[in-house]
């Protein structure tokens, strides 16, 4: 059998390696604060660990009170991990439940002295706790699939070493025994940790890693000034839709003007503005986007041109009204609408006609939707 302390201090070197890993991560990556709660939990095992070594070496009551204070503190701070990455939520009131109802139920026999009891009811705790890690991680699967399946499996396997450990003390039926146990649950499940800590800290690194990378390529297909897709985005996305569809191309009306009179700043209002009008009206399975400059399309994938030409006056209505009210400026918007096939190079085509109605409109006054049938 592997001695004891060599393998709590492997368990320490391990966490506290990972949680040096994820603290520098989090410094490059603020907005992910489940990185530095996942720290902070790697940090309390870590200590735990510490005066676990040293209860082995000289059982004394406080050390394994302090050392599964510890334990139970930083399993639920990991619990909270996988609720605050799951839900975008600050995990402080479920870990500080999770720990209380744990500490609560396991400390009271370590201070009392029965400390085959703490152990036993201990071991427990941590299965439940990590369960509920695991859980987490397991229903936020769908958005890294194989990443966040293999951190639920991880927690699930360490969670189940715990019950064999509750299972020989309890088989053993001493309310008190003269240090840690040793036998071989306790010995495989120390091995499990000593795999499965530094495999979750580089799992949770690398989920931070894709969720980075992510971002940043929701940022290259994202409009900024009015979170609506860009060109490169919708052109993307219709990529893959076959049949016909409905296209409605509009223009802000004299928005050189508004720039030059008002300034870009109230441009860039009036741009918003109307991109906050088109996600207004946007109907389920519809696509709305920002082109460039002043123009922005709108895309119905088998839908019906009489019944887009009913929104796009809406869409003109309110934008104007809005622009009036908010802005205290007369905007307007022209329009042109086509439909055609819209799959591969298709698409470039029906948005060329509608471009040519749109300036049918714009030489017939502007303030007006034009249409090619």
């Amino acid at each position: 059998m592997l001695d004891f302390s060599s393998l709590l201090l492997a368990i320490f070197l391990s966490a506290t390696g990972i949680t040096a890993v994820l603290l520098a991560a989090w410094a490059r990556s603020r907005n992910d604060g489940f990185l530095l709660t996942c720290a902070v939990g790697a940090i309390l095992v870590a200590l735990s660990v510490v005066l676990s070594a040293f209860y082995a070496i000289t059982p004394q009551r406080w050390l394994v009170t302090c050392a599964y204070v510890l334990l139970l503190g930083g399993l639920s701070t990991i619990y909270g991990t996988a609720l605050q990455f799951r839900y975008d939520i600050s995990p402080k009131r479920p870990v500080m439940i999770a720990a209380v109802l744990s500490i609560g139920l396991t400390i009271p026999a370590f201070m009392l002295g029965y400390n085959g009891v703490g152990f036993f009811i201990g071991y427990l705790a941590a299965a439940t706790l990590l369960f509920l890690a695991s859980h987490g991680f397991w229903r936020a699967r769908s958005e890294a699939p194989g990443t966040l399946t293999a951190m639920a499996a991880f927690y699930f396997v360490i969670c189940l070493s715990f019950i064999p450990r509750a299972i020989l003390v309890a088989l053993e039926g001493k309310a008190v025994l003269p240090g840690p146990p040793r036998n071989w649950a306790q010995t495989t499940s120390l091995a499990l940790i000593i795999t499965g800590v530094p495999a979750l800290g580089a799992l949770t690194f690398a989920l931070n890693q894709q969720r980075l990378i992510r971002a940043q390529r929701q940022q290259a297909l994202t409009d900024p000034l009015t979170g609506l897709p860009n060109r490169r985005a919708l052109l993307e996305r219709v990529a893959g839709i076959e049949g016909q569809a409905a296209i409605a191309l509009f223009d802000i009306d004299r928005f050189k003007s508004i720039n030059d009179t008002r300034g870009h700043a109230t441009g860039d209002k009036v741009i918003a503005l109307f991109g906050h009008t088109l996600l207004r009206q946007l109907d389920r399975g519809q696509i709305a986007a920002r082109l460039g400059g002043e123009e922005f399309v709108l895309v119905w994938p088998g839908g019906d041109l009489d019944a887009l030409a009913r929104q796009g006056e809406e869409i003109r209505r309110e934008f104007a009204t809005l622009a009036s009210h908010q802005l205290e400026l007369t905007c307007t918007v022209s329009g042109g609408l086509a439909r055609g096939e819209i799959a591969g190079e298709a698409f470039e085509h029906v948005l060329a006609t509608a471009d040519d109605a749109l300036y049918r409109a714009k030489r017939h006054g502007r303030d007006q939707l034009q249409r090619v049938d």
